[in-house]
Parts: structure tokens; C-alpha cells; sequence
């Protein structure tokens, strides 16, 4: 019996870290300033650097901060941007709160789905 807690127990909890990095999609927003095109692909297409809009090497991949006391939900691009996330709502620290947007959440930022 004690085999059996010790197995099914652990798979009750909320696992924060695997969710965080779970997606069923890929996002990405391209860094030319007079661009700014965001995109999505299913999880298995990878695109980039080349933005499919401008064409300049510059698209890459977004992810997502989402605020613990108002849910609003922040994209961002994965690199290249060295200051601290704060919420656009409640100016709350957003550090340690990144997550690998889905498709429903890159869709509702306004990404195009691309295969390219």
C-alpha cells in the first residue's frame, strides 16, 4: 500500500515548472522597429531569423510573463531586452513569472499563425 501512495501522491501536485514550459506553439516578434510583426507556428515549425513580413533578419522567439495579483499577461521577446518586467497594470515585479505562451494566448496578443 505504501508503494502505491508514493506513486499516485506526487502525481496530484500542480508541477509549476512543466506547465511554465509547456506550449502547444511557438511565438515570435520581429525586433525592426518598423515592423513589429508578431507570429505563431504549431510547436514542431521553428522559423527565423527572417521575418516573413519585412524580411530582415530580425524575428525572434516571444514568451509570455503573466502577473500573480492581476492575471494580466505581458509578451516580450526572449532576448535581447535587458530590463526588469513589470506588470502594465499594477507596475508589480514580474521576475519569475515567465511562461512559454499557447496558441489561445499568442492569438488574443494578435500573432498570425505562419508556416513559414
Amino acid at each position: 500500500m505504501f508503494v502505491l501512495v508514493a506513486v499516485v501522491g506526487p502525481g496530484c501536485k500542480k508541477d509549476v515548472a512543466n506547465e511554465a514550459s509547456d506550449s502547444d506553439a511557438n511565438g515570435y516578434v520581429c525586433q525592426n522597429q518598423k515592423c513589429g510583426a508578431k507570429f505563431y507556428t504549431d510547436r514542431s515549425v521553428f522559423i527565423g531569423p527572417k521575418c516573413p513580413k519585412c524580411g530582415e533578419d530580425r524575428l525572434v522567439e516571444a514568451v509570455a510573463y503573466r502577473c500573480a495579483k492581476d492575471q494580466n499577461v505581458i509578451f516580450r521577446s526572449a532576448r535581447g531586452d535587458s530590463r526588469g518586467v513589470t506588470c502594465e497594470k499594477c507596475q508589480a515585479s514580474l521576475a519569475n513569472s515567465m511562461f512559454l505562451p499557447r496558441a489561445k494566448d499568442l492569438q488574443a496578443w494578435g500573432a498570425t499563425k505562419t508556416s513559414q
